[in-house]
């Protein structure tokens, strides 16, 4: 299905709401005080993301004097993220829970993201993102494809998460890896000789079940929450991607709400910021000692062997992403 008829099937669904609400809504638009706010994100119904979403729907509903209700559509109830993020664009939703680089179909600039083996460790991630230059990339990103970047939820590293061993570069050779529809991501298994496959999230689960893939890589709650160690019990800690989810939502959409409610928006996002990335970190350690006793292995990674591999990604970027790689490396 073209991306032009994903996008009217979706508006004509209204997911959720009826034809004539929708009818009036041109693209990037929505009514300035809205009642009802739609947030999505392909993750459990047990994860932290879900859990966030769960909080932010909260927080709106009590700083708004319960004037504003937000609907929520956890583990791809509405589609694969790339379908929200569409959805967001029309009118139709608001809000998709998701990562910088899952805009890399809309600019080029989310492949900073993507970028392996970028910074040093978590510490060092979180500085640049803290700082000005993050803030400068959500700008720039919001301006070359109309999505803004609400808050700041740390996700921490991506591992690989396989059905065999993956104990040294070499065993990655010929990997059916499940990859999100980034290119950027793409590169880089293929560059570490994987077979990278271009997979929705929501189809993972069963395209390892079935043999289709070999496994996937993301942070170890997802591994965890979306009970991907049971088809998949070996985790190597790759660390090869730091990251933040963000609540992305159209910027017109934003910029159209009234200042009420950017405000009651805005103070519900940062106190759910705030506790996503407190309860990422201390979580971690409680996911792998979870994993672990059930039967999950792990393994770590010759990082600078690694990195050496990829390095050619680095050349290729676009260069608005190479003036900011320049940066981060040298911050």
């Amino acid at each position: 299905m073209s991306r032009m008829s994903r996008r009217s099937l979706l508006a004509s669904l209204a997911l959720g709401t009826t034809a004539t609400a929708l009818s009036g809504c041109a693209r990037g638009t929505a009514n300035p005080s809205p009642s009802v706010l739609r947030l999505g994100h392909a993750y459990g119904v047990g994860s932290i993301q879900n859990r966030a979403a769960e909080r932010f729907a909260a927080e709106v509903s009590a700083r708004s004097n319960q004037q504003i209700t937000v609907d929520l559509y956890p583990s791809g109830q509405l589609g694969s993220w790339e379908d929200m993020q569409e959805s967001t664009e029309i009118g139709a939703m608001h809000f998709v829970i998701e990562s910088v680089g899952s805009l890399e179909r809309y600019t080029d600039l989310a492949s900073i993201e993507g970028l392996p083996f970028l910074y040093d460790d978590e510490e060092h991630f979180l500085a640049i993102w803290d700082g000005d230059l993050g803030a400068r990339m959500v700008q720039s990103i919001r301006e070359d494809s109309g999505f803004l970047l609400l808050g700041d939820m740390y996700r921490g590293p991506r591992v690989l998460n396989s059905v065999r061993a993956v104990e040294s570069l070499g065993d990655v050779a010929g990997l059916k890896l499940r990859v999100p529809t980034q290119q950027t991501y793409i590169d880089t298994w293929r560059a570490l000789k994987a077979a990278p496959t271009p997979l929705a999230l929501t189809e993972v689960f069963s395209g390892i079940e079935q043999g289709a893939v070999d496994g996937q890589e993301n942070p170890i709650d997802v591994v965890r929450f979306n009970s991907f160690f049971e088809v998949a019990p070996y985790v190597t800690n790759t660390n090869h991607i730091y990251g933040n989810f963000h609540f992305q939502t159209w910027g017109d959409t934003y910029d159209n709400w009234d200042e009420d409610t950017r405000t009651v928006v805005d103070e519900s996002v940062a106190e759910v910021s705030a506790w996503y990335r407190e309860t990422s970190i201390a979580e971690t350690a409680e996911n792998i000692e979870y994993l672990t006793d059930r039967g999950v292995e792990f393994f770590d990674i010759d990082g600078p062997e690694w990195r050496e591999r990829i390095l050619p990604l680095y050349d290729r970027a676009d260069p608005t992403v190479k003036g900011w790689v320049e940066e981060i490396q040298g911050g």
